[in-house]
């Protein structure tokens, strides 16, 4: 076939054999994952790994930027530029064959068009990070393989296809450190195919190390960078897990060439399995093409094909996150498998029987990728897997009682944020995968008065249950409503049980002078005891740490006295609790995790002194302000002064400008304004 026409038609033939699945992804909502994708394309300048993971790079969002930016935040935007980013695989294959054979370079692009059910997958409801490190590290591979041909020819050396190759390789390394593993074998065979010229490899290095610069210098102070990969913790060593991943290691290889595929990307337990001739065929091709190819590997570039598939291989079972249905970490290792059978099939097969086998393997891909299919058309999304329900409902309640933020769980979080357009922004209220990481929106849902709590009961979460909510709302007192939807349970009209208004503890010192720069630095063992001029009944008080220094203690009892003598315990905060308690701060429920502030009810107690006892702690502690909020009676939701829509510099310049140190939501707001 003319080598003009033949990647169009294989690209056309992906393009035929993807359309079902890329229909049936329409149908799909956006997952969190991938909603996090179309909210970083809406802001392509922030961050540097995948919103509230502490690995990852935004490189996915940068290609998805002008399609969101065309179509909106829609899953047809984020659904039609993963569309192209699985076709762009066939290109990547043909170009990788071609450097290799060029006689390959057709069957490894009809191979790829027509994949195994797991690439069918990753083409129409990929886990984000995947499917642009796959295409880099084809033309890794394939630039590799372009530079050895020019340091064995004459002239000088490639040092733009150096400078390209570095800067695609760490770009790979910086979106998932699982394409080590192809870097390293074409750093290894560059070298050695470089002798007496090595030194012109420092380029690809240099690009290398500036293109991944954001994971390595982070890696370097933050432990996090590294937690995708990491071999230990302490829940499994090292050994435990490999004794449980070794056995078994067969059963994500065997789904990876076909043998079955998961309904959503590596799911343990919903699995389609392709009929057992249809996947030991496929198997038995790769296998052959596999052992026909290794009597060729004294040649150094099918050395480099089986390097880079062997060292992903190697390397799997060691990361805690890898495991039987992990089939994603293996993904680098199946470009260099296909070319490799391809060039087997091209070059030592006659070109007839070559295409014989390309197309059986084809039509035994297409098999599995059928049951995938008629899966998917029979799958109720708002049921697990999936776990995708509708959430337009809950985005017009929200929007119909005049409520912008809000907490929810992970998925739901970043789905009602991306499809409402960031309308309405909601936030989980702590990390559910990696906790303490930093969290994208959640102090835009902290400084806000309105709020409401989602809850999804069918989707797995950290979150409380909707008992387990109602009882700690119950306990901190105050008022709420609840709005029963199909998908979820909105909790919203929030009344805290005390007013904003209160007053800067009288005599308090540093700690009553209305002045969050100021603090008082008490002992971190002894209690500190702090005294009203004169008992005065109280509906609350609350205790903030200062703008700069350490935060409020994170294990201590906070006691109260009528008399000056005798105290009542009426809050504590315990370390690693902070998830059990909940508080009003900032007129509305929430878990306070910084140690920022801590709000206490006291429903009218009279009140001569304040008593704060470090539990367990040696920890240094400030203590900038205390707000006492005087008994009222009066019950009604918290006015917000300031305007929603500004951003946080405009924040902190109007608090700053209008001081209000009688109330507690500009002490609190102005705290997490310096954030930022």
């Amino acid at each position: 076939m003319n080598p003009r026409y033949g990647l169009p038609l294989a690209i056309l033939l992906g393009l035929i054999v993807r359309v079902p699945f890329w229909i049936e992804a329409l149908r799909t909502p956006v997952d969190g994952d991938t909603a996090i994708v179309g909210l970083m394309a809406r802001h392509p300048g922030q961050g540097t790994t995948l919103w509230g993971q502490p690995y990852g790079s935004p490189l996915e969002s940068w290609l998805a930027a002008p399609f969101v930016a065309a179509l909106g935040p829609t899953t047809e935007a984020l659904r039609l530029f993963y569309f192209l980013l699985g076709l762009a695989l066939i290109p990547a294959a043909y170009e990788l064959a071609k450097r290799l054979d060029g006689r390959a370079a057709l069957p490894a692009a009809v191979v790829v068009a027509c994949p195994p059910p797991y690439f069918l997958l990753l083409s129409s409801l990929p886990p984000p990070l995947y499917p642009s490190v796959l295409v880099l590290l084809a033309y890794v591979l394939a630039l590799t393989l372009r530079i050895d041909q020019r340091l064995a020819a004459e002239g000088g050396p490639p040092t733009g296809l150096l400078a390209l190759v570095g800067a695609l390789a760490g770009l790979a390394l910086w979106t998932h450190l699982m394409s080590l593993g192809v870097i390293a074998a074409c750093a290894v065979f560059l070298f050695a195919r470089a002798r007496g010229r090595r030194r012109v490899l420092a380029i690809a290095a240099l690009a290398l190390l500036a293109c991944s610069a954001p994971w390595w210098v982070r890696a370097l102070t933050d432990r996090s960078a590294t937690r995708i990969v990491s071999v230990t913790d302490r829940r499994q060593s090292a050994v435990a897990h490999l004794r449980e991943v070794l056995p078994r290691l067969h059963e994500p290889l065997g789904g990876l060439l076909g043998s079955h595929v998961p309904m959503v990307p590596d799911d343990p337990e919903f699995i389609v399995w392709s009929p057992r001739a249809v996947a030991a065929g496929a198997i038995l091709i790769y296998g052959a093409g596999l052992v026909f190819a290794a009597r060729s590997l004294r040649d150094p570039r099918i050395a480099l094909l089986f390097a880079a598939a062997g060292l992903t291989l190697l390397a799997f079972p060691f990361p805690l996150r890898s495991g039987p249905s992990t089939l994603r970490f293996l993904t680098p290792l199946y470009l260099p498998v296909v070319v490799l059978l391809a060039w087997v099939a091209a070059a030592r097969v006659a070109s007839r029987r070559a295409w014989i086998v390309v197309l059986v393997l084809c039509g035994l891909h297409l098999a599995g990728g059928t049951r995938l299919l008629r899966a998917w058309r029979s799958a109720d999304r708002r049921m697990a897997p999936f776990l995708l329900p509708d959430l337009g409902p809950v985005r017009e309640a929200l929007e119909r009682n005049g409520i912008r933020r809000a907490y929810a769980s992970y998925g739901p979080a970043y789905r009602l944020t991306y499809e409402s357009g960031e309308r309405i922004v909601v936030s989980q209220p702590w990390n559910e995968r990696f906790l303490h990481y930093p969290l994208p929106y959640l102090d835009e849902v902290r400084f806000a008065v309105r709020t409401a709590w989602v809850l999804t009961p069918r989707i797995p979460s950290d979150l409380p249950t909707p008992a387990a909510l109602e009882s700690a709302l119950g306990r901190a007192g105050g008022t709420w409503r609840r709005t029963d939807l199909p998908a979820a349970l909105v909790y919203h009209g929030f009344v805290p049980p005390y007013a904003a208004e209160g007053t800067p503890l009288p005599g308090g010192g540093a700690a009553g002078d209305g002045d969050l720069r100021t603090a008082l630095s008490p002992s971190v063992t002894e209690p500190t005891v702090l005294r009203l001029p004169a008992p005065v009944p109280l509906d609350a008080v609350t205790l903030m740490a200062g703008l700069e220094g350490p935060r409020l203690l994170r294990s201590m009892d906070v006691e109260v006295s009528a008399d000056g003598a005798t105290f009542e315990r009426v809050a504590e905060r315990r370390r690693r609790g902070e998830r059990e308690d909940l508080r009003w701060v900032n007129g509305h429920p929430q878990f306070v995790l910084d140690h920022d502030v801590l709000s206490i009810p006291l429903g009218g107690r009279t009140v001569a002194a304040l008593r704060v006892t470090p539990v367990a702690s040696g920890d240094a502690w400030r203590l900038a302000e205390v707000l006492v909020h005087p008994a009222t009676g009066a019950r009604f939701p918290w006015d917000d002064p300031l305007d929603p829509s500004l951003g946080w510099r405009e924040r902190r310049r109007t608090l700053i400008a209008n001081p209000r140190t009688d109330r507690e939501d500009w002490y609190y707001r102005r705290l997490l304004a310096e954030r930022h």
